[in-house]
């Protein structure tokens, strides 16, 4: 490939940790008259009976709050692809009630999809003592997750529990990452661009191919616009259905771990009760460090996936690979 079918990324998009330098700077802060208006928001859905992933906007009209979200939006979208609205005070409502206005707000960010094959529209992540493997999901795990990027356009995480110690969120700028490889190992860029197989992880019908039908680019443009796509566990666990990753191939993961890896190149979050993360799939890539729970402290997440149709990237996702039912780029039979 040439230089000009890899140019370096130089919008908002490429950012190292480094560039925030007050903590929580990204954070948008919901103001008393914002929550009472998510709130009635929330009893209206309620008493209709809108199921949480049937929310729109319009259904969750949000006058006072809509501006914070519009700014919230505009980061996640066309900024550095990550954004945190806080101070939802999750403790005054049961889990359905957070649920509701947690939806209702991420309603104005996109659309709620299904998460995986069982039809998951919501994913508690909590620690089940489920090990991390070729046949589970990593939230289900309290481990150390390597960086990866999810299915779907966007991702959000409301925390209504914090951990006794760790779990904290590590995100990173896919485009720097990108970056930095075409600065310092441009060589690797074609076997990047051409991507690997993904074990589906029994993500699948019966009778269907355990790996995806084809290899996964780790690096795409899609509107002219960069989108990353990686995860490498299931990368690895291909090889358990004959996939053979060459020594070179075993470098350039390597070599991209490396990279994330570096404190430079990350962003902490220590997400606090009420915090609703979003980040675009697309750009961030994202890590969670290993935790443990107490009797008073067990950390638990909701996380949504959210579909945006104006969104600016909106290329193929793994959500493409484990729920192909659910993809925007299924052929029609």
């Amino acid at each position: 490939m040439t230089a000009d079918q890899n140019p370096m990324i130089e919008d908002a998009s490429a950012w190292k940790g480094a560039d925030f330098t007050q903590a929580r700077s990204w954070v948008h802060h919901l103001t008393p008259a914002m929550v009472a208006e998510v709130e009635s928001a929330m009893l209206a859905v309620k008493a209709k009976g809108t199921p949480f992933r049937e929310i729109t906007r319009e259904d969750f009209p949000l006058d006072e709050t809509a501006a914070l979200l519009a700014k919230a939006y505009r980061d996640l979208n066309e900024g550095q692809g990550f954004t945190v609205v806080a101070g939802f005070p999750v403790a005054r409502y049961d889990y359905d009630d957070n649920l509701l206005a947690y939806s209702g707000m991420a309603s104005y960010f996109g659309k709620i999809s299904v998460q995986n094959y069982e039809g998951d529209f919501a994913v508690d992540v909590i620690d089940k003592g489920v090990p991390y493997d070729h046949q589970s999901r990593g939230y289900s795990s309290n481990k150390l997750l390597p960086f990866h990027t999810d299915g779907a356009d966007y991702a959000g995480l409301l925390c209504l529990e914090t951990a006794a110690s760790g779990g904290l969120s590590l995100i990173t700028s896919a485009p720097e990452v990108y970056n930095e490889i075409l600065r310092t190992k441009p060589e690797y860029m074609e076997t990047l661009r051409r991507g690997f197989y993904h074990h589906r992880r029994g993500q699948h019908d019966a009778g269907e191919p355990p790996l995806s039908p084809e290899a996964i680019p780790v690096f795409d443009f899609h509107n002219d616009l960069l989108h990353c796509c990686y995860n490498r566990n299931p990368i690895v666990w291909a090889e358990k259905e004959g996939v053979t990753l060459s020594e070179h191939e075993i470098a350039v993961l390597d070599y991209f771990d490396s990279i994330t890896a570096r404190a430079d190149m990350q962003l902490s979050m220590d997400l606090q009760k009420g915090d609703m993360q979003f980040i675009n799939n697309y750009v961030i890539l994202h890590s969670r460090t290993e935790y443990q729970d107490d009797a008073d402290h067990r950390r638990h997440l909701v996380r949504l996936w959210l579909d945006d149709p104006d969104g600016q990237r909106n290329g193929m996702s793994l959500l493409d690979l484990y729920v192909p039912k659910a993809s925007r780029f299924q052929k029609a039979s």
